[in-house]
């Protein structure tokens, strides 16, 4: 069995929490090695390309509060890329557009003007709206993103910040809905933006809806200048120019466990590789099940694992067209929604699992009821020529469905040796599944159909291949009433050495909220406020030491097929 030695701490996954966890230990001297089972680092926020001609994001469609103070920024600056990554403003009237037949909202900045939008759509329903809308502004700005969640001192203060509101923070969306004596109608409008965030309105916490509108109503929402890529390349490169080591293609098989203590980790190489900290960034029942191991966990850890709820993963076509969207729509996201069912009936019968279900009914009504989240980075980004030939734009189209084995018509699957893959059942779904996500996009946006060049899609399993989530979920576990606030997991873990990242921990889902779980799980390993440090302003990174960026820098290589190398030497005194 070979052995590469020893390091400080290993980071296993490469999404947004391993990068950016890894990013903080090596940028505050800790000899980091990060491992990626995949080829491009970056997880769910990767891009991928076809043809040398389109460019399409796997899962950073926006984000929010990137201003000057934002989180992101502040995450960024504390390891030195402060300028290194530009955020592009997106439509500031409408960054989101709800859409619905003969109907028509958009989502702007500022809450006033949010609130506006809303009396002028619903003129007969002023003072419910009023109410809804101050319950979960108090919330949202009560949120702190960082602190909230971490510890019962942000808990506290957030009780003590949203007043009377605190009461609904962790009641469903729905609840909040009926109080309110809202329509029919306004109800499904309100809850529309669930999709970015994967929990149905009779599950989800007020707390989560109101921090997600919070975020972009309050902060604005934005796209990086080059692409999702970019944050995941400048993450590695201020790994690799700290001294740590960025390794894909190098899977994990083991967390080596030696008397209730982390020891290292073995890779399905048979390659082991001792630490005294290991951070695990990828999915939660893959880390404490699979890896880690039943032997080694309390009984009531190994149940409480087993039984978290995942969020259900997406159909996600990607879509070339032959025209410029950039003078058709403005860099807005599109919430296109085909019938006035409630977001829940439409979960209740498209997503929730239920194998027994007919399959050619279900498709049927699919195809009648799904909703999808229509996103551009060529209406986002104007200046790229990444995305889409010249005149052309790249589109994608995406919406929840369930990863149920006997809905897909594959038996025993195995992401490992590929085999869905050539079920005809699979694909004949697959491609009607692609048609209606097309389809959203032609609700929208009229005559776009006839201009489509390139399409291909990826499901559950094409998750499941490439990132190892459970059920093929981008989102890791639900975060639903029950799955909320303290009740997910934090940093540490009951195995001396072991922490966690990603979006199955206390900060949730998406880009930010992971990237935050990296930077707490660092600051667990390293017993130290690094939250409260680079909020004051400090700088813990060297930008000396950084090469990323400049003419012809294209981050998706630098993401890609990064090989072992011996870690760089860095002066005493420098860190």
């Amino acid at each position: 069995m070979d052995s590469s030695g020893s390091w400080d701490a290993v980071v296993i996954g490469a999404g947004m929490g391993g990068l950016t966890a890894a990013a903080y230990l090596a940028a505050t001297g800790s000899r980091t090695l990060l491992l990626e089972q995949y080829a491009v680092a970056g997880g769910s926020s990767h891009v991928f390309r076809r043809k040398n001609e389109w460019e399409f994001e796997v899962g950073l469609h926006y984000l929010s509060d990137c201003g000057p103070d934002g989180q992101i920024p502040t995450m960024l600056r504390g390891l030195g890329l402060q300028d290194r990554i530009e955020f592009l403003p997106m439509d500031r009237a409408g960054f989101d557009t709800i859409v619905y037949p003969d109907f028509e909202l958009r989502v702007p900045v500022g809450w006033d003007n949010f609130l506006a939008n809303l009396i002028e759509a619903f003129p007969g329903e002023e003072r419910a709206l009023r109410k809804f809308v101050g319950v979960v502004q108090a919330i949202g700005q009560a949120t702190d993103h960082s602190s909230t969640p971490a510890s019962t001192r942000g808990l506290l203060r957030f009780v003590a910040d949203s007043g009377t509101a605190a009461r609904w923070a962790v009641r469903p969306i729905s609840a909040l809905l009926e109080a309110c004596d809202l329509s029919p109608r306004a109800r499904a409008v309100l809850s529309a933006q669930w999709i970015s965030y994967s929990c149905p309105p009779s599950r989800a916490p007020v707390a989560l809806h109101a921090g997600f509108l919070d975020e972009y109503i309050g902060g604005g929402a934005y796209f990086p200048r080059g692409g999702g890529q970019m944050i995941a390349a400048h993450l590695v490169d201020v790994i690799r120019g700290h001294g740590g080591e960025v390794r894909t293609q190098a899977g994990v098989e083991r967390i080596l466990v030696e008397a209730g203590a982390v020891a290292g980790v073995q890779l399905e190489s048979g390659e082991t590789v001792s630490a005294p900290v290991v951070v695990s960034g990828t999915d939660i029942k893959h880390t404490y099940l699979k890896m880690v191991g039943r032997e080694h966990l309390r009984r009531r850890t190994a149940e409480r694992v087993a039984g978290y709820r995942m969020a259900p993963g997406f159909i996600n076509a990607y879509i070339g067209l032959d025209v410029d969207l950039r003078g058709r729509m403005p860099a807005t996201n599109i919430f296109s929604c085909p019938t006035w069912d409630t977001p829940d009936d439409v979960y209740r019968g498209l997503i929730a699992s239920d194998s027994a279900r007919d399959r050619d009914a279900w498709l049927e009504d699919f195809e009648r009821r799904a909703a999808a989240f229509v996103h551009s980075s060529t209406v986002k980004d104007p200046e790229s020529d990444r995305y889409a030939p010249p005149g052309c734009s790249s589109v994608e189209s995406m919406f929840y469905v369930p990863s149920d084995h006997g809905l897909w018509g594959v038996s025993g699957w195995d992401c490992q040796d590929w085999s869905y893959r050539r079920s005809d059942v699979y694909q004949e779904i697959k491609e009607r599944l692609t048609e209606t996500m097309i389809q959203r996009v032609e609700d929208v946006l009229p005559g776009i159909e006839q201009h489509v060049v390139y399409r291909e899609a990826a499901t559950p399993f094409t998750q499941q291949r490439y990132t190892r989530t459970s059920g093929g979920s981008a989102y890791g576990i639900e975060y639903n009433t029950r799955q909320s606030g303290p009740a997910r997991p934090r940093s540490g873990t009951e195995i001396r050495g072991l922490f966690l990242a990603g979006a199955s921990t206390a900060w949730g889902p998406g880009i930010e909220g992971s990237m935050l779980s990296g930077v707490h799980a660092a600051a667990a390993v390293l017993r130290r406020d690094l939250a409260g440090e680079i909020r004051a302003g400090k700088v813990l990174g060297d930008s000396s030491r950084l090469s990323a960026g400049g003419p012809g820098w294209d981050p998706l290589t630098a993401s890609k097929r990064l090989a072992r190398s011996a870690p760089k030497a860095i002066p005493a005194g420098q860190l």
